[in-house]
């Protein structure tokens, strides 16, 4: 042969032995195994390619794992179905199984109807299996089995072409449910295969069919077993025929079935687009409307901190003299005394020379208190170019007021800064906070201010202890 063989020795039956098939230490020698077994399966495909079956090759795990119950007892190489028909069908069997039964069973390999392979401890075997779980090749043998002419009620020939395909089998061969008894192919009869089908289902074990070589034997004809083995699994072909369900080899209309399957699922496929689509649109809507409504909460922010008008110099010395007229001051003072009733008082330390002399007219008494409010260079004072009156009176930096309204109603507290925008920052004990204006108002104040740096009493002294 020109392709690899499988050359098989007593250590590669060992390798397989109760002791090591829970040990992950002896995955290196079954690993070779697996190996040269796919190797060798390569021609096994393709003479099974030439019979017209297209089938895809695996090798099930050669360490303990969930999907050999963690117990690597033997090596399968599985001929079966191709992939995209696999999925196919699966999407059928996977209708009626519970999670449950895949979290118990998560292989694949008894799904489907398949040719194999396989190497234990004590044999090598070449089988046709199909197992209670592949739903579809049983209920597709079970009509071949149970055929009948509906107008005589006589078997037609898709048993009889069954039971010949078996008994057209090397003698060697036989067939029962799972390892319990066999029975020689060449005695196999409809109702035989049929009782051995419900004994596969009711101990959950694979209906076979195939050749069984003792390790002894194995080792001792190892030069020509590989093409032994080849040609059984050649062999066994016309039944894995007979039996996989196919287009071609439909006996229980699954194809109508498969059909309504694909397009319920493309109906399904379109409903899920759709409802996706439609949840796009609204989020998309709902991102547009949340934006427009930040836009506008941000405008409204933007026109409450900026002032109603640009201050210029004369509102803002105007407003400074209208503050201090509301302390109680006269707005202005007549140019001359007879002017509009009686003549304005002066001050008694005041000189009266330069009226007498010059005729100069008297300064305006809002003048000392504009001068007031300028700095040592004649700057404006920060702390009161922005006066605004509250309740009682105009609100200044280092004012008492009382908080009208919010979480500190009732509070009483002392203005520390004027933001110049209508709020100030006053002072509340330990804490300071930004306040509107219009939420203050001013408190009578008594001859002594407290210092703005804080509004807490200092400790008082300790007194002295008394000498005893």
């Amino acid at each position: 042969m020109s392709h690899p063989s499988l050359h098989l020795t007593a250590r590669d039956f060992d390798a397989y032995a109760a002791e090591k098939a829970t040990s992950k230490a002896y995955s290196r020698p079954r690993l070779e195994v697996k190996q040269r077994a796919l190797a060798w399966a390569r021609g096994v495909v393709a003479r099974l390619a030439e019979l017209g079956i297209s089938v895809d090759v695996h090798g099930s795990d050669e360490h303990p794992s969930i999907r050999n119950k963690h117990r690597a007892d033997c090596q399968w190489v599985f001929f079966w179905r191709d992939q995209a028909a696999r999925e196919e069908l699966d999407r059928l069997l996977d209708r009626g199984r519970s999670i449950s039964d895949v979290i118990d069973d998560p292989s694949p390999y008894t799904r489907h109807a398949f040719l194999a392979l396989r190497l234990s401890e004590g044999e090598v075997q070449v089988c046709f299996a199909v197992h209670p779980d592949a739903k579809v090749d049983v209920d597709n043998l079970r009509a071949r089995l149970s055929a009948s002419d509906d107008a005589t009620g006589e078997p037609t020939s898709l048993a009889a072409e069954l039971t010949s395909a078996l008994h057209a089998l090397p003698e060697q061969f036989s067939f029962g449910a799972g390892g319990g008894d066999r029975v020689d192919c060449s005695a196999a009869t409809p109702e035989a295969i049929t009782e051995m089908l419900r004994r596969a289902a009711d101990g959950q074990v694979p209906l076979w069919i195939g050749w069984s070589v003792p390790r002894e034997t194995a080792v001792e004809h190892a030069d020509i077993l590989d093409e032994q083995l080849e040609d059984a699994l050649v062999a066994l072909a016309p039944i894995y025929r007979l039996v996989a369900w196919s287009r071609e080899n439909d006996r229980i209309a699954l194809d109508r079935k498969l059909e309504g399957i694909e397009q319920e699922r493309a109906r399904a496929h379109a409903e899920l687009e759709a409802e996706n689509e439609r949840w796009r649109s609204e989020q998309a809507r709902a991102r547009e409307r949340s934006m427009e409504e930040a836009r506008a909460r941000g405008d409204e922010r933007v026109e409450a901190s900026l002032p109603a008008r640009r201050p210029t110099l004369a509102t803002l010395f105007k407003a400074a003299g209208n503050a201090v007229a509301g302390r109680g001051e006269p707005r202005h003072t007549p140019k001359h005394a007879g002017e509009g009733g009686a003549p304005a008082r002066r001050p008694q330390h005041a000189e009266a020379e330069p009226q007498a002399k010059g005729g100069a007219q008297p300064r305006p008494q809002a003048e000392p208190a504009r001068r007031a409010q300028r700095g040592p260079a004649g700057e404006p004072d920060a702390a009161r170019v922005t006066l605004e009156p509250a309740k009682g009176g105009v609100v200044e930096k280092g004012s008492r007021v009382r908080v009208r309204r919010g979480p500190f109603g009732d509070k009483i507290g002392v203005v520390s800064e004027l933001d110049g925008r209508g709020g100030a920052r006053v002072l509340l004990g330990l804490l300071s906070t930004r306040l509107e204006l219009d939420d203050l108002e001013l408190v009578a104040e008594s001859r002594e201010r407290p210092a703005l740096s804080t509004s807490h009493r200092k400790p008082l002294a300790p007194t002295p202890r008394r000498a005893r």
